[in-house]
């Protein structure tokens, strides 16, 4: 099964976002989001079967830079000035989990806003039980801050990445060949279905 992972662009994208939307956080959580999804300060990302085009997963980030008062709050501690982005909305459908799709989806939000728009931090809120470890903090150099939040989705916290350290770079190109040789692995399990 092959993924693509596309920066929303047209109103059917949004469609298919909002799709997955209501399956992951209204039907399964039970938590109603907004659906302004026109901002200029957000970007969205649509993870789609390569061959049907179903949409399997979805995630946002939210450009936070000058939002002193937001970061303040939550204990995140940047500078004033530094660049800063959110990643938020990260949503798999079920039948779809457990196949790194959270991972090519953080990687290709990375690749493609993260490094062109010079951010000097990404953080996000995060499940306090899963966070220790999650793939975020294992495979992406998150760090797990001490702080916790109740909020409509659970007790959370926040986790940060310093985007300007060698530990971020080295954890970025680490998760790229990660999810590169999983890719292989499965071609050639497919490949050796086939041949059966």
């Amino acid at each position: 099964m092959d993924i693509v992972i596309e920066q929303i662009q047209s109103s059917e994208d949004v469609t298919a976002m909002l799709e997955v939307w209501q399956q992951v956080f209204e039907c399964e959580m039970g938590i109603l989001l907004s659906q302004d999804s026109t901002s200029s300060h957000i970007s969205h990302w649509l993870a789609r079967l390569e061959q049907s085009r179903e949409p399997v997963g979805t995630l946002s980030v939210v450009d936070t830079t000058g939002q002193r008062q937001l970061h303040d709050s939550l204990g995140l501690g940047f500078d004033p000035e530094a660049r800063v982005a959110r990643f938020t909305h990260l949503a798999v459908l079920k039948p779809y989990r457990g196949q790194s799709i959270p991972l090519a989806m953080m990687l290709e939000a990375h690749r493609s806003m993260i490094v062109p728009s010079e951010f000097d931090h990404t953080w996000l809120l995060f499940d306090v039980e899963k966070a220790p470890n999650s793939f975020l903090s294992r495979q992406l150099g998150f760090t797990i801050l001490a702080q916790t939040f109740v909020s409509e989705y659970g007790c959370r916290c926040p986790l940060v990445r310093n985007e300007r350290t060698h530990e971020a770079a080295r954890a970025i190109r680490l998760a790229e060949v990660y999810l590169k040789k999983r890719q292989i692995t499965n071609d050639l399990a497919s490949s050796f279905v086939d041949a059966l």
